[in-house]
């Protein structure tokens, strides 16, 4: 296991160190995008589309 660096945010299989592709991609519940690591170009789209089904809640406080 030397040499492991990071893992797929989409499969979350270990990825060796300089094999990653790293993506801004927007992620569930934030506002913006953020750096991720995947496994494949593949992984990366897949991701992506997922994110953009996901529907956004408002929180049950005062204020959402």
């Amino acid at each position: 296991m030397f040499g492991l660096r990071k893992k797929c945010a989409y499969c979350g299989m270990r990825i060796a160190k300089g094999a990653e592709i790293i993506k801004e991609v927007r992620f569930p519940g934030g506002i913006g995008t953020r750096r991720r690591a995947f496994c494949s170009e593949e992984h990366a789209a897949a991701y992506e589309k997922e994110v953009q089904t996901v529907k956004l809640r408002r929180g049950g406080g005062c204020c959402g």
